[in-house]
């Protein structure tokens, strides 16, 4: 009951606590302009490129979601995080659209918010290209990311294939599937894209 009471609290404390900043956005670095940083003692400003809207939550170390909203896509300004209400421990600010993803670690200690760019994973949505007929090469620019997950659904709906790789780049042999539209789902556990291919013979 006490855990449960705590976490009400972090949550109340984060919710109120979203808001924006009057700094430009820097549209020189991360995914799609994307860039996170330590603006004060416990506070964290995103900085996202205007044009397209981007989910953002705050994640403790167990997965639970403290705070999700939506950053505008008119939104010319960065997005202010004040995280003075989290006690000392591991979060992760995400973010990200159906073209891209990044989680940013982030820690509290000694009532300090530090940001390390070695904790930044990104990845962009996959390209899926014909190699030869019926044989597909799946391409994953990600940072950071030590495993991606392939599943391979045919038009019903049917799991006909799983794999994990590392690395970038990938390769399918199709070509012992029937003929029809396939829906390749592609990426680590955090965020999965959705692409779909035809297999003609």
């Amino acid at each position: 009951m006490k855990k449960f009471r705590i976490s009400i609290a972090v949550l109340l404390s984060v919710w109120g606590l979203a808001g924006m900043g009057d700094a430009k956005a820097d549209t020189g670095s991360g995914m799609s302009g994307v860039k996170v940083e330590k603006s004060e003692q416990k506070k964290v400003r995103i900085y996202t490129q205007p044009g397209s809207s981007v989910d953002v939550a705050i994640i403790d170390a167990d997965g639970n979601v403290l705070y999700r909203g939506i950053i505008s896509k008119n939104n010319k300004r960065a997005t202010s995080f004040n995280l003075n209400g989290l006690p000392d421990g591991q979060y992760y600010l995400t973010a990200g659209n159906n073209t891209w993803w990044m989680s940013q670690g982030l820690t509290i200690k000694a009532n300090a918010l530090n940001v390390d760019d070695r904790n930044l994973q990104q990845l962009t949505q996959p390209t899926l290209t014909a190699y030869e007929k019926n044989k597909i090469e799946v391409v994953l620019p990600a940072k950071n990311i030590d495993e991606a997950n392939v599943a391979i659904y045919d038009a019903q709906n049917v799991l006909v294939q799983t794999d994990t790789f590392k690395g970038s780049v990938r390769r399918f042999d199709l070509s012992g599937l029937p003929n029809g539209a396939y829906t390749f789902v592609v990426g680590p556990n955090q965020k999965q894209f959705t692409t779909r291919v035809e297999i003609q013979h």
